[in-house]
C-alpha cells in the first residue's frame, strides 16, 4: 500500500492512503470473488458463511446469462464491499481451492516493490540535482513500512537491491526485490502457522 509523509509529529511518520489505481485493483478483486460465488453449487452456497440475502441473490443468479449476469455480479460485488469479503474469501480458499488469496498477497508484494522503486528513483534524482551520490545509508520510509509488515525482511539487502535498480534499471534487480519480499512473507506465514499437536 502506498504511503506518504505525515505533517504531524506523531510517532508513526507514515500516513496510509489508498490511491485511485489501488481502489480499481480492489474493486476488480471483489468482482472476481463475486464471479466465483456465482459459480458455486447450491450445496456450497448453503454452507457459505454469509447472510440469507446474499445466498438468495446467488441462487437467483444461476440461470442468468450475458448482460443480466454481469449486472448481477456487480450487484453481488457491491454487497461484498458493504458487508466485507474476508469470511467468504476464506471459505472459497478452503472449499474451492481459490487462488484469489494468493493473488492478493502477490499484488500486495508488487505494490510494496513499486512504492519502493518510486521512492528510490525520486531520491536518486534529487541527489543528482544536488550533485550528491545516493548510498546505502539512504533511509527509505517505504522499506521501513515493508519491514514492519514483514519483520523477517532484510532491510539492508532491500536497500541494496533498490539502489541497484535505480542506477541500472535492470529487471534482475526488480525481480530480486520481489523475491526478498516474498521470502519474508513466507517466513512470517510459517512463523504464524499453528503448531500441530504432538503425537502420542
Amino acid at each position: 500500500m502506498a504511503t506518504k509523509k505525515s505533517k504531524s509529529n506523531d510517532t508513526d511518520p507514515q500516513e496510509i492512503y489508498v490511491s485511485r489505481s489501488e481502489k480499481k485493483r480492489q474493486a476488480k478483486n471483489i468482482e472476481e470473488i463475486a464471479k466465483e460465488l456465482v459459480a458455486l453449487s447450491p450445496a456450497h452456497v448453503k454452507k457459505l458463511p454469509a447472510d440469507d440475502l446474499l445466498k438468495t441473490e446467488l441462487n437467483s443468479s444461476r440461470n442468468l446469462k450475458g448482460g443480466a449476469l454481469k449486472r448481477q455480479i456487480k450487484f453481488i460485488a457491491g454487497m461484498l464491499r458493504e458487508n466485507g469479503a474476508d469470511e467468504v474469501l476464506a471459505f472459497l480458499t478452503e472449499r474451492k481451492g481459490s487462488h484469489l488469496k494468493q493473488a492478493g498477497e502477490f499484488h500486495e508484494l508488487e505494490r510494496l516493490r513499486e512504492d519502493i522503486i518510486t521512492e528510490v528513483i525520486e531520491a536518486r534524482e534529487e541527489a543528482q540535482r544536488n550533485q550528491e551520490h545516493l548510498t546505502e545509508s539512504w533511509q527509505s520510509e517505504t522499506i521501513a513500512v515493508a519491514c514492519r509488515r514483514f519483520p523477517a525482511l532484510d532491510s539492508k539487502a532491500m536497500h541494496k537491491s533498490a539502489l541497484r535498480y535505480a542506477a541500472t534499471r535492470k529487471p534482475v534487480h526488480r525481480r530480486e526485490m520481489f523475491r526478498q519480499l516474498h521470502a519474508a512473507m513466507e517466513r512470517q506465514q510459517f512463523a504464524e502457522a499453528p503448531t500441530p499437536p504432538d503425537k502420542a
